[in-house]
């Protein structure tokens, strides 16, 4: 078919074809394979999925949720007496994929197959820091997982500067520089204790075009970032985002969002709506919304000021304060909210209560649904994390990807 196409006409062609069934024409010939496998094809296609979602062409059948959940394994076993009991304390982490559609959350669900076992941080499983562009960003205490379900490509980034005799906390953002089409892993390392860490953070820097670690030279922040959640970064803008504050020590304390411009690879700061910004005691969200900044601040179930807590803010104009707008509040009686995991394309947030059922809700009606996923025949409600997800070819020609 090729030797009758130009290649531009080919390319025109496949640039609109699935993901799944491009993995599959690799195998018609080694220019089919070149092609599709090439950085310009990738980058063609993952743009032109970008442009659809973009302008929320339904044809495109790429907006996907992927969900990452504890799976409970019943066994039986015999206690001292001879007696039989059933166990319920071994559990898997497991990922799915679900359509975000009308039919979210019954619609059918794919299992993913993770390669990987956690080595260590919480115990058990692996902290999510972003799912960009098909890539999803995993994290565990002492190395990254970059993994593209999509092309069943992963990569594993031990942290390159180890500190075995010092207490380190750190937080991570993941994004990709536009200008470049690079993608960047930021980690912000801080000594000392949870309660008490040191300032400012040493900043180490991934770049996977170069696939290397380095630490920059500029002072890092003098802010403590908090991580409330598994949602505990936002990309936007160009940058990564954190909620963080000023250090206990300075007797003043101020909330405040920490940017980080993936390009200049400079800190800035931006404000937090005034009624937030010396607020101790509550269980903050970041997120995006429909391309800008948006918070969520939670209080988990303690009485507070309704006219902030269990709402969402978004900032209309970035980097200005004064266009902080509360959207709505999020109103389930009841219920207390623990966190917000997801906004999804048709309108809805979905929360996880106080009891770890998720919950979604519906701001322009104000009516709440009990969601029960469809993952298997046992399964624990306890949702980790719950991310926008879309098919893509990245890391398909990264020669360090298995």
């Amino acid at each position: 078919m090729s030797d009758y196409l130009p290649n531009e006409v080919l390319v025109d062609i496949l640039v609109r074809v699935p993901v799944k069934s491009l993995l599959r024409f690799r195998c018609v010939s080694k220019q089919w394979n070149s092609l599709i496998s090439s950085p310009a094809f990738i980058n063609t296609h993952l743009n032109r999925a970008l442009f659809q979602q973009t302008n929320g062409d339904d044809k495109s059948n790429q907006d996907l949720l992927l969900f990452r959940y504890y799976y409970s394994i019943d066994y039986v076993m015999e206690d001292d007496h001879g007696m039989h009991i059933s166990v319920n304390d071994k559990r898997e982490e497991r990922f799915s994929l679900h359509r975000d559609d009308e039919s979210f959350p019954h619609n059918p669900y794919l299992k993913l197959d993770f390669p990987y076992r956690c080595g260590g941080w919480y115990k058990d499983y692996f902290q999510i820091v972003a799912s960009v562009n098909g890539i999803v960003c995993l994290v565990d205490q002492n190395r990254c997982i970059l993994w593209n379900p999509s092309v069943s490509r992963v990569m594993e980034l031990p942290f390159a500067f180890q500190y075995p005799d010092r207490s380190v906390m750190h937080r991570l953002g993941f994004g990709c520089d536009r200008i470049t089409n690079d993608y960047k892993l930021v980690r912000l390392v801080y000594f000392g204790t949870r309660d008490h860490p040191v300032v400012p953070p040493v900043v180490e820097i991934f770049t996977l075009s170069i696939n290397s670690w380095r630490q920059i030279a500029a002072s890092g922040p003098m802010y403590i970032t908090v991580q409330h959640s598994s949602s505990s970064q936002a990309f936007a803008s160009g940058a990564f985002h954190w909620i963080a504050h000023t250090p206990p020590e300075e007797g003043t304390f101020c909330n405040l969002i920490l940017a980080f411009d993936i390009a200049n690879e400079v800190f800035n700061e931006l404000p937090l709506p005034s009624c937030l910004a010396a607020k101790t005691d509550l269980n903050m969200t970041i997120a995006v919304l429909n391309g800008s900044l948006s918070l969520v601040p939670c209080n988990n179930g303690r009485v507070e000021d309704e006219s902030y807590s269990d709402s969402v803010w978004i900032m209309e104009e970035y980097g200005m304060a004064e266009s902080w707008t509360k959207l709505f509040s999020i109103d389930i009686e009841g219920q207390a909210i623990w966190r917000v995991l997801s906004f999804t394309k048709n309108g809805e947030v979905i929360v996880l209560n106080d009891s770890g059922k998720l919950v979604a809700y519906e701001s322009s009606t104000q009516q709440t649904r009990d969601l029960e996923y469809n993952v298997g025949p046992r399964f624990s409600k306890q949702v980790y994390s719950l991310d926008t997800y879309m098919e893509s070819l990245v890391l398909l020609n990264v020669a360090d990807a298995l």
